[in-house]
């Protein structure tokens, strides 16, 4: 039995009798415990779900689900999620409606949604990386090439910069730390966000409000009465966005902004279906990001093994690192993520195709022959280098 299954027993068995209201000593105390494990385990989310017979409680670590302890009784879901409920200043009594809050848990923010579910709520709380504000462009996982590459990209007055990625790829934590790079006293930042993932000293932060009618259009054309040099609009969501943001990088603002596509040069071709005129795009853009997270190998347990088939004939190498499960990363293998990047820079010739081609796979070409190097070429450099592996790669990234 682990330490939080033993503070578990002790606690129900102690206060079994006064589990009746979201204010009882138990309901704080569990409620506490299971925060405080998740930030513990580094969890990026916590769900409750509750079955016809118990509460089940998972975690997400390193982008997997995980069910770390035994489940909670049923009879304590609706105390759970009214004191959570409390906690993110929703409302108690709407247990028929999604709804979404937010808590500050000591030093961690906590954004809260709840779901209608089977006889109870089902609640998700999203814990936003407090590591954020440690990260630079050093220890983001670029290789010494990709770096240099980036860093010449963000290294000029205007311009936009796309990052692209499904959910959970690392866009923020990209984002951050870049606009830490570029935050000097000569330079106004400022930042349209959905929600405020990170709070960064010298730059002004704006949270979209669309009940208010602060959506990232309306919020996007008043920033440009600002002054501001650098931009950072949190996601291109729709046409009127798109068009916004790259008139506002022709008009001498760096602008940096998120875009949902399998990679960078369906990134281009996304904003072009989008409605955004050729020949600003042209102009405009200064580069793509496309980016994955896969887990890093645990450097304490990993093993140097003999490569397979396959491995061999991907990789090149006869022995790789494989994961192998240990206390410090709970049997997994592995420990915390690592990023895998494709980074397009813009240049004369992609410029004219952009104008001329509506044709993505020319794009892609013309790309390819510039020098361009794919999520798999990172990610098969990562793996020779032991920090992943071919199988974690695979999940997310295509390889072939």
């Amino acid at each position: 039995m682990n330490d939080f299954d033993e503070q578990l027993r002790k606690l129900i068995h102690m206060e079994r009798h006064n589990f009746a209201g979201s204010s009882s000593r138990a309901i704080v105390e569990l409620v506490n415990l299971i925060f405080d494990f998740a930030i513990k385990i580094r969890a990026s989310d916590v769900h409750l779900e509750p079955y016809e017979n118990a509460l089940r409680v998972r975690y997400r670590v390193d982008g997997q689900l995980q069910e770390l302890h035994q489940s909670l009784p049923l009879n304590l879901a609706d105390a759970l999620t009214a004191r959570i409920k409390i906690l993110a200043r929703m409302d108690t009594t709407a247990a028929f409606l999604p709804l979404d809050g937010a808590i500050r848990f000591g030093n961690v923010e906590m954004r809260v949604a709840s779901m209608p579910s089977f006889g109870a709520e089902s609640v998700t709380i999203r814990l936003l990386d407090s590591t954020l504000a440690l990260q630079n462009l050093g220890n983001l996982g670029f290789t010494s090439a990709n770096e240099k590459i980036f860093r010449r990209m963000i290294d000029t007055s205007a311009g936009m910069i796309i990052l692209t990625g499904p959910m959970n790829s690392g866009k923020s934590t990209t984002l951050y730390a870049t606009l830490r790079e570029l935050n000097q006293p000569t330079r106004s930042i400022m930042t349209l966000e959905d929600p405020i993932e990170q709070h960064v000293e010298g730059i002004s932060q704006v949270q979209v409000n669309e009940k208010t009618g602060l959506t990232f259009a309306a919020g996007l054309r008043a920033m440009l009465r600002m002054d501001c040099n650098v931009l950072m609009v949190g996601e291109a969501r729709d046409a009127e966005t798109a068009k916004i943001a790259v008139r506002a990088a022709l008009t001498g603002h760096l602008i940096f902004t998120t875009l949902h596509a399998n990679d960078s040069c369906s990134a281009v071709f996304r904003m072009l279906e989008m409605g955004v005129e050729p020949y600003l795009l042209a102009a405009t853009l200064n580069g793509v990001v496309a980016q994955r997270l896969v887990r890093r190998l645990c450097p304490r347990c990993k093993k140097l093994c003999a490569a397979d088939d396959l491995e061999r004939q991907l990789t090149g190498a006869t022995q790789l690192y494989k994961a192998v499960g240990c206390s410090e990363c709970r049997g997994t293998g592995y420990s915390g993520r690592l990023a895998l990047h494709e980074i397009l820079r813009v240049d004369k010739n992609l410029r004219q195709l952009i104008r001329t081609s509506r044709d993505l796979d020319e794009i892609r070409t013309s790309a390819l022959e510039s020098g361009l190097k794919v999520l798999a070429d990172d990610a098969l450099e990562k793996i020779r280098a032991g920090l992943t592996t071919l199988a974690e790669v695979r999940r997310v990234a295509d390889i072939k």
